[in-house]
């Protein structure tokens, strides 16, 4: 018998797309293309900006949860897994004024490193990455920036752990875009991707990637539109 090929993934914890104790959207897809008796995936969780680096650095061969236009080195799925809607946390009075995104024209607005929301947002603003998503919630709650982007159940879950009684607003669904699994620009990469891109094709035409989406995201959910 052949001994099954490792892959090494690298990708951040989301909440119900790539949980720490292996489940998740994302992580079924994987484990739906490549099944455990021909494969061996090696899961690294780790911050974003780690995982772009090893992407970059062909650390890993697999990442997930990225944008179109994202500057790291990689080959992009053929098709989309879902449609990615980010959140933002406001000051009361940003909310009071909240219009959309153009809203956050030269406001302070942070994320975490290497989201790279400034890409992607068509708006001026006075945008920073760090690190730590309770620093800059506890900033944002005190008035001392204007907003942070990030999504709603990991900003909801940082609540409880402010310095504050919790002041921000939470508006969903500010922008949209698309996600793609992306994999390391060599020549395993692109294997793998080729594989990848069938059998994910076969999942969505027999409707297995709109019925795993719903599993752990609610029955009305839709994966290509939010």
């Amino acid at each position: 018998m052949a001994t099954p090929q490792t892959i090494q993934v690298a990708t951040e914890s989301w909440l119900g797309y790539t949980n720490e104790d292996g489940t998740g959207f994302y992580f079924d897809i994987l484990k739906h293309v490549f099944p455990q008796k021909d494969w061996t995936l090696e899961i690294d969780i780790a911050p974003f900006s780690r995982v772009r680096y090893l992407l970059n650095h062909e650390r890993a061969d697999i990442a997930l949860g990225f944008y179109v236009g994202d500057k790291t080195k990689a080959l992009y799925s053929e098709h989309a897994v879902e449609v990615d809607s980010v959140d933002v946390a406001l000051t009361p009075e940003m909310a009071q004024i909240w219009e959309g995104v153009n809203s956050l024209s030269f406001k302070k607005v942070q994320a975490l490193l290497a989201y790279r929301y400034d890409e992607f947002i068509d708006v001026p603003m006075y945008y920073e990455e760090s690190s730590n998503l309770l620093d800059m919630l506890n900033r944002v709650n005190r008035g001392r920036i204007d907003a942070v982007l990030d999504y709603k159940p990991a900003m909801l879950a940082k609540a409880a752990k402010l310095a504050q009684p919790r002041q921000f607003v939470i508006i969903e669904n500010i922008f949209q875009a698309e996600i793609y699994f992306v994999f390391a620009q060599n020549s395993k990469g692109a294997l793998l991707k080729a594989h990848f891109d069938i059998e994910l094709q076969k999942m969505i035409d027999s409707g297995e990637l709109d019925r795993l989406f719903q599993q752990y995201m609610g029955q009305e959910a839709s994966r290509l539109l939010r």
